[in-house]
C-alpha cells in the first residue's frame, strides 16, 4: 500500500480538472477529510469516497484504488483494462481535456496532430 502515490495521483487529477479539493469532495458529496487523512496520518481512505471522488475528477477508480492496494486481484476478480483505457497521469490529462472540447475544437486538434506526425515522418 503506497498512501503517497494514491496522494500523488489524487492531486495529479485535481489539477488536471482544475479543482480544488474543496471544490471537489464537495462534488463527490464526501468529506474533506477522506483526503486530508492520507496527508495528516497516513491513514487509507474510505474505498466509496475514492470511487465518488474518481468519479468527478472523470478518472478510473482502479487509478486511485490501486496503490492502495485495491486491485481486482485482490478482490479476486480476473477482469483486465481494455487497451484503450488511459494508463499515465499524461493519457488521463489529455482525455480530461478531450472530454472539455466542443466538437469543432476536437476536429482541428485531430487535424493538428496529424499534421505534426505526417511532417515527422517525412
Amino acid at each position: 500500500m503506497d498512501i503517497q502515490e494514491f496522494i500523488r495521483r489524487y492531486d495529479a487529477a485535481l489539477e488536471s480538472a482544475g479543482l480544488s479539493n474543496r471544490k471537489a469532495t464537495e462534488m463527490a458529496g464526501v468529506k474533506e477529510d477522506t483526503t486530508r487523512n492520507p496527508r495528516r496520518k497516513g491513514t487509507t481512505p474510505d474505498t466509496l469516497s475514492v470511487v465518488k471522488l474518481a468519479r468527478v475528477l472523470q478518472v478510473a477508480p482502479s487509478y486511485f484504488l490501486e496503490p492502495l492496494g485495491i486491485t481486482p486481484e485482490a478482490l479476486g476478480l480476473a477482469i483486465q483494462s481494455p487497451d484503450n483505457a488511459p494508463h499515465n497521469d499524461e493519457e488521463i490529462a489529455l482525455l480530461q481535456i478531450w472530454r472539455r472540447m466542443d466538437e469543432d475544437q476536437r476536429r482541428s486538434w485531430l487535424l493538428l496532430l496529424e499534421r505534426g506526425l505526417n511532417s515527422s515522418a517525412a
